[in-house]
């Protein structure tokens, strides 16, 4: 690769601006081909050392970042590996690979994004512990409420027994509540560095169909999954962060029906919904969850993942689906996917998500 060529005779690379910085050619997988010294600097290894280096050793999550400012057309923040550093990279292609510029950090644009990280992750950390210490008493309320209404505490007027059935429905639903709280919390710290296998996704649909058939039994709700003819049956990928993603989907469907079908449909989306959704092309599945019968308003479309946007507004009463689904979103985004909801009037509403199959 002639690098001289490339700085000083395409209009990709400022030379001006970009000598200053530290400045790195890779290939397409990554490969460093060629540094200046304040890459050196930067990363505090040689040039030599660099050049022997897959960028994905110093900078973390570096080929997704290099896709990411490609696709929106912007700097990102790229952290380093091994320590807490911060720089704005911007990204130019190449024929044989890309050109990555590294800036430090505008204290104006940047700084207070990256100092609430800890402060969120602390936060997160309250939350799961302060979920965990309600759910203790909560069982114990909904463990004896059950055993007065079975008469294990002796007999009971109609009036006693009303009240029990009250107490016992409150706290579950406040259970219920909690468990989704706590799972937000948890969601929000996901690691990246979340382990892959192989499974068969649709054993794993069924089996979410199946659970909710079960659980919708007093209701007329029918389940129904379908699957593509051209789709595999396996992917790689987190099968238990899937799973929680199709089981929070349905949850929040079968809250809000009483009758109609539920259809899971499993597919491989086109080129052009990959481009809608700003994803790159490679090897993607998707799976729609629609419920005939659940029909939203554009209100409620605006604020579906963002249980944050909810809590000072009219719209309260929807929270604890906000909640539900920012947890959905939260997973969809670590196993580096999409997710969205489209919902036609006096038709349907389907869920959609689509993550990389491998």
């Amino acid at each position: 690769m002639d690098f001289k060529k490339i700085l000083f005779k395409t209009s990709s690379v400022d030379v001006e601006k970009a000598l200053p910085d530290g400045v790195i050619f890779c290939t397409k997988d990554g490969k460093i081909e060629w540094v200046n010294d304040k890459v050196a600097e930067i990363f505090e290894t040689s040039k030599m050392n660099l050049k022997t280096s897959n960028i994905s050793a110093f900078i973390e999550n570096a080929l997704n970042l290099i896709s990411n400012a490609l696709v929106y057309d912007k700097a990102v923040i790229a952290k380093l590996v091994d320590r807490e550093v911060y720089f704005d990279m911007t990204v130019k292609e190449t024929e044989e690979g890309y050109a990555l510029d590294f800036r430090d950090i505008n204290i104006n644009e940047s700084a207070d994004d990256i100092l609430e990280e800890p402060v969120n992750r602390n936060k997160n950390d309250f939350l799961v512990k302060l979920a965990n210490d309600f759910k203790s008493p909560l069982q114990s309320i909904i463990g004896f409420s059950q055993a007065m209404a079975d008469g294990l505490g002796g007999n009971m007027t109609d009036q006693q027994e009303k009240y029990i059935r009250i107490i016992k429905k409150n706290s579950s639903d406040l259970m219920y509540f909690t468990e989704k709280l706590l799972e937000l919390s948890k969601t929000e710290n996901a690691q990246e560095s979340f382990e892959k296998k192989t499974f068969d996704v649709l054993n794993l649909v069924n089996s979410v169909a199946r659970y909710n058939s079960q659980l919708s039994s007093d209701k007329e709700v029918r389940w129904n999954v379908t699957i593509a003819e051209s789709m595999k049956n396996t992917i790689v990928s987190n099968e238990s962060y899937l799973r929680s993603i199709l089981q929070n989907i349905s949850e929040v469907i079968l809250r809000s029906v009483e009758m109609g079908e539920i259809t899971i449909n499993i597919s491989v989306p086109d080129e052009d919904i990959l481009a809608s959704k700003s994803l790159l092309s490679g090897n993607y599945i998707m799976i729609s969850i629609k419920g005939s019968s659940l029909l939203l308003s554009e209100n409620d479309l605006e604020s579906m993942f963002n249980p944050y946007a909810i809590i000072d507004s009219s719209n309260r009463k929807n929270l604890l689906r906000a909640m539900t689904l920012a947890s959905v979103k939260n997973l969809v985004k670590t196993l580096h996917g999409v997710v969205w909801v489209e919902s036609k009037i006096l038709k349907n509403t389907s869920f959609n998500v689509i993550i990389p199959a491998e």
